[in-house]
């Protein structure tokens, strides 16, 4: 006989059972949103691939369950500045609607307003201004998906 006391380690949560390939099409996007959207799927797909340990695709067809994202709101705020003037760290928040349902239609996971901010720091070199955005973003689109996902898989699906 095996006893459970109902506690889980973190991380050990999980997609459906049945959920063996996961369809994540390209997130939609607010007006104020560049390539986000790009980034932003792309690093979903990897973390949930990695972390749930699923066939990640992006067309609805061929899968078990269909994963959507929007992105509604975007925004950077400076939050503080060096002694040039420049902002010198940001606090950077996205609100995103997230939709996961199985192949026939079913709502499994729903978040209507899954807020993410974090602060960042600009880097110091003024040479790596062009540079710099496109890594802010890269990380940002990581540090969202790592948390999008940790909270999906932990939501008890």
């Amino acid at each position: 006989m095996v006893l459970s006391c109902g506690y889980h380690l973190v991380g050990t949560g999980g997609l459906p059972q049945g959920v063996s390939v996961l369809a994540i099409p390209l997130f939609e996007k607010g007006d104020n949103v560049v390539v986000l959207d790009q980034r932003i799927t792309e690093a979903v797909r990897a973390e949930i691939s990695r972390r749930a340990r699923v066939k990640v695709i992006s067309q609805k067809e061929g899968s078990d369950a269909i994963l959507l994202g929007t992105i509604a709101n975007y925004s950077v705020f400076p939050i503080s500045y060096g002694s040039d003037g420049r902002a010198n760290r940001y606090r950077v928040s996205i609100v995103a609607k997230v939709l996961m349902k199985d192949k026939e239609g079913k709502e499994i996971f729903k978040m209507d307003g899954y807020r993410f901010e974090k602060e960042y720091s600009r880097a110091s070199s003024q040479n790596l201004f062009l540079n710099e955005e496109n890594i802010a973003v890269d990380l940002l689109s990581r540090d969202f998906a790592r948390d999008l996902v940790g909270a999906i898989l932990e939501s008890n699906l």
